[in-house]
């Protein structure tokens, strides 16, 4: 357990390891007396150690170029850095092994040496060289992301020509030309790592060339931020990268606008992981620990026995899809705010009406509860798309999901109502010209304006809910989400049926197309009959009552039951049936029961109701089919169609022409930066 070059080096030697000792594969038995565990500053490890002569060695493994600086001159064999970059450059993990003989010293003295002491004037043993094998799937992870226009770097611990190398296999670095930036001498010098003779610059022989940094060439240019300002487009691979160095590279990207993600498995990429936008750990070890996500999934075929880097254009492309699910949501509740406080307020203040009660619990449990929890469960598209979702609250395209949806609405409301009070037929109900209580206040919904708004509510939420599970570029298509399309079609059948139908239950629980007598019936629904407040299996306290009302009220002969309430008011158990007296000046099957204005609208109301004329009922279900088809074409054409992809376009056009004259005022060629997030 450890670090996995570490546990690669002792399985392939064949030491066994002691809490105190190590042990040949020969039986040699050394002493450890000091451990010198890695230093990220340093880039060094090592120990001290005592074999059975007593003899105290120091060794010391590390980079080689580190290591290079600590040995002796003489010690440092004349092909050392032609060895070494061309080792670098095949893909090979390449540290330098030294050694020291300490002399006569006590294990306390040891202990107390400093280790710069200990680490200065080693001698050159060799090179220790791992494979450093690319993962199995990484092409096809970077290929991924740059077909989400995601922009890859890579930001290592390991040597600049190594990453080159892994660059040009995976696909971070394209171009032919490849420039590696040093710092000789105080001075930032740039060559061609397949020239090293060659003396360069970043415009020549290529304007638009990628280039490597070596950790030094990173910081100085991070504090010449004006010669950074039109190189860090170009720049593909960050080098013997330290854990701040790492946060620096991901602080400068994330200054420049951009969406920051970086993918580890090191315990040096913590402070990277943790500081960029989305961090995700490749490792079950102590990266993550601190990232925000982590996996330990591995890879398919080839890829097996590794931990997949295709987990980073997934984590991207279900991280795309939840945010446009969540602005999803977000617009269904906007909507369903500025709806149901407009069709409340307009109720009450205009017309001092309400809804029935059940109509409440079927838009907050039907669609605030069931058709949301079926809208977050669309699944992410198998592809990243060239684009992410909008984050913004305030943004163009949220607004108008928002207030298109509304407008159409409060259009469609607007329209119903004035073409229902232009009919003959209809006659306005204000529940106090009837005396309604105020326990009584679910029976406000009793009356042919609310009928409609009933039926909008339903239709423009139930849409709404549905149209924003379009799958989209970001999650798959809506037939594939059953749920969802399953309660939006149980929505516009509940919704036509009750426009469109004779009076009937389903009709009078929500006081649509409704009567006495099938209200009455209600009675007789399990569960809604137990749950309801007064308003399920009661009388329907229609305009008509009215006239019943004031014909009973005048009578001289009346007693009414409640003294408080001296008004008569039909009831249940006299089958909402006025006094007999009443009822034979104003018979159940007078016109004026019928519509309360003298005009037989239809033949199936019996006694107070709000049925609609078969006219107006056709003439309200276009209307609504009208709605639904605008709002499908709106999202189809606008937010998710043509429209949606030029704004885009012209988007990209701008920001490349933006870019474009930044590269100009820096006198300088900058490759389009287009991405989105970077990895």
């Amino acid at each position: 357990v450890g670090n996995q070059v570490e546990c690669a080096m002792v399985r392939t030697v064949g030491w066994s390891l002691g809490k105190q000792e190590m042990t040949s594969p020969q039986g040699e038995v050394l002493r450890i007396v000091r451990e010198l565990e890695f230093d990220h500053h340093s880039m060094t490890s090592g120990a001290v150690v005592r074999d059975s002569s007593q003899r105290l060695e120091v060794f010391i493994k590390g980079s080689y170029e580190k290591v290079k600086s600590l040995a002796l001159p003489q010690t440092v064999p004349p092909d050392y850095d032609q060895v070494t970059m061309q080792c670098a450059k095949q893909n090979y993990y390449t540290l330098g092994i030294s050694n020291k003989d300490l002399g006569s010293m006590s294990d306390d003295q040891v202990r107390n040496m400093p280790r710069e002491q200990l680490e200065r004037g080693v001698s050159i043993c060799g090179l220790l060289l791992f494979r450093n094998e690319m993962k199995a799937d990484s092409p096809d992870a970077i290929e991924s992301l740059k077909e989400g226009s995601v922009r890859s770097v890579i930001c290592t611990g390991d040597n600049e020509l190594t990453g080159i190398a892994i660059g040009r296999l995976c696909g971070v670095v394209t171009t032919s030309i490849c420039l590696r930036g040093t710092m000789e001498n105080g001075k930032l010098v740039w060559n061609d790592p397949d020239n090293e003779g060659r003396r360069v610059s970043p415009d020549h022989p290529d304007p638009h060339c990628q280039l490597a940094l070596t950790c030094s060439a990173w910081r100085y240019l991070y504090e010449q931020k004006q010669d950074l300002e039109h190189l860090w487009g170009r720049c593909v691979v960050f080098a013997r990268m330290k854990p701040d160095d790492k946060i620096n590279v991901v602080k400068y990207l994330q200054g420049r606008g951009l969406v920051v993600g970086m993918a580890g498995d090191g315990g040096n990429d913590c402070g990277g992981l943790r500081a960029a936008h989305a961090g995700l750990a490749l490792s079950d070890a102590e990266a993550s620990m601190v990232a925000p996500f982590s996996t330990g999934r591995l890879g398919k075929g080839a890829a097996k026995n590794d931990i997949s880097l295709t987990t980073v254009p997934d984590l991207i492309r279900e991280g795309r899809a939840c945010l446009a699910t969540n602005m999803a949501t977000f617009m269904y509740f906007m909507v369903y705010a500025f709806l149901l406080t407009t069709l409340r307020t307009f109720y009450i203040v205009f017309l001092n009406i309400s809804l029935g009660e059940w109509v409440w619990m079927t838009n907050d449990i039907g669609v605030g509860v069931i058709m949301m929890f079926f809208m977050t469960q669309s699944w992410a598209k198998p592809t990243l798309a060239k684009y992410r979702p909008t984050a913004t609250l305030l943004g163009l395209r949220t607004i108008s999901g928002v207030m298109v949806p509304y407008g159409l609405g409060c259009i469609l409301l607007a329209l119903l109502t004035v073409i229902l009070h232009s009919t003959a037929w209809y006659d306005p109900l204000n529940p106090n010209w009837i005396h309604v209580l105020p326990k009584d206040w679910m029976k406000k919904g009793d009356n042919y304006d609310s009928a409609i708004g009933v039926l909008i509510l339903f239709i423009v939420l139930s849409t709404t809910a549905y149209v924003n599970t379009y799958g989209g570029d970001f999650r798959r298509a809506i037939c594939r989400n059953v749920g969802i399309n399953i309660m939006y079609a149980l929505f516009l059948f509940v919704v036509f049926f009750m426009a469109l139908s004779k009076p009937n239950e389903l009709n009078c629980i929500y006081r649509v197309n409704c009567d006495t007598q099938s209200s009455l019936a209600c009675k007789n629904i399990p569960v809604l009959s137990q749950l309801s407040v007064g308003g399920t299996g009661g009388c329907f306290l229609g305009v008509q009552v009215r006239y019943w009302q004031e014909e009973t009220d005048s009578h001289p002969d009346y007693v009414p039951l409640d003294p408080d309430h001296p008004w008569w008011q039909p009831v249940p158990e006299k089958d909402c049936l006025p006094p007999g007296s009443t009822l034979a000046k104003i018979p159940l099957n007078s016109t004026t029961i019928s519509t309360g204005k003298g005009f037989k609208v239809v033949d199936d109301c019996t006694g107070p109701n709000n049925c609609y004329s078969w006219h107006f009922k056709w003439l309200l279900a276009v209307c609504l089919a009208i709605y639904v088809i605008l709002y499908h074409g709106f999202l189809q054409l606008v937010l998710l169609g043509p429209v949606a992809r030029a704004l885009r376009g012209r988007q990209r056009r701008e920001d490349k022409r933006l870019l474009s004259d930044d590269a100009s005022s820096d006198s300088s060629s900058d490759g389009s930066e287009t991405a989105d997030l970077t990895v």
